[in-house]
């Protein structure tokens, strides 16, 4: 178990180290430090030594990624980089999944569920359209909207996680899982819509993504649900 300020120290460290790098270095840099943050935080992950597997192997993906990063322009490293984001995302959604598997929605969450879903796919392809022809090859539409749509299952699982449990380790997990998409929606505006200033809110929201879920692997989560399952 971390002392208690541990994490927020580290991240604190974090985000200022690549706020500072952000405004003084170039877009090699800046990957630079986003891989050196993520390494760091998996060790930290690490050195915690209770994670379960499918945890550790999700972060593990994710800095797979931030090495691939370093040569994002490569049309095959590009795809690659997508792929293993999208599998770590569908990682982090399995770990929660025996908890949430049980769980029985009426019809009415079952529409809404579906209406969330329906309009983000439609914000999704919005934002591809916005993709600058100088940034598309063959298959990256498709590979963005598998991307989209695990990150929307990402979220609509920690919302249900969140409902069903609503303690401290449903929070972290959730604060985790809605940072990560944050962060690569601001990424996707500073990189395909080159409004280089988002890179600031991408790199923060991804360390406090990060950050929480380290946190979220402290927990035995031995946790019981504190309202029904079924509502409405």
């Amino acid at each position: 178990m971390f002392s208690k300020n541990f994490l927020p120290i580290v991240a604190g460290i974090l985000v200022l180290a690549n706020a500072f790098i952000i405004f003084e270095y170039d877009l090699e840099m800046i990957r630079w430090s986003r891989l050196i943050s993520t390494f760091l935080l998996f060790l930290a992950l690490i050195w915690k030594q209770r994670s379960e597997k499918l945890l550790l192997a999700a972060i593990l993906l994710l800095l797979a990624s931030d090495v691939l990063l370093l040569n994002y322009e490569n049309t095959y490293v590009n795809s690659a980089t997508f792929l293993l984001r999208i599998t770590a995302y569908i990682s982090f959604v399995v770990v929660i999944l025996p908890e949430i598997k049980d769980l029985k929605m009426s019809i009415i969450q079952k529409v809404v569920f579906a209406l969330v879903f329906s309009l983000n796919i439609g914000m999704l392809y919005v934002l591809v359209d916005m993709i600058p022809e100088k940034y598309d090859y063959p298959y990256l539409n498709s590979l963005f909207y598998i991307y989209g749509s695990a990150m929307i299952t990402l979220v609509l699982a920690a919302i249900s996680y969140s409902n069903i449990y609503s303690d401290t380790t449903a929070f972290f997990f959730t604060a985790g899982a809605l940072c990560l998409v944050f962060s690569d929606i601001m990424s996707f505006i500073a990189y395909y819509l080159e409004f280089f200033e988002f890179y600031y809110p991408d790199r923060f929201f991804y360390i406090i993504g990060m950050v929480s879920l380290v946190k979220f692997a402290t927990f035995s989560r031995n946790h019981e649900p504190l309202l029904e399952m079924e509502r409405l």
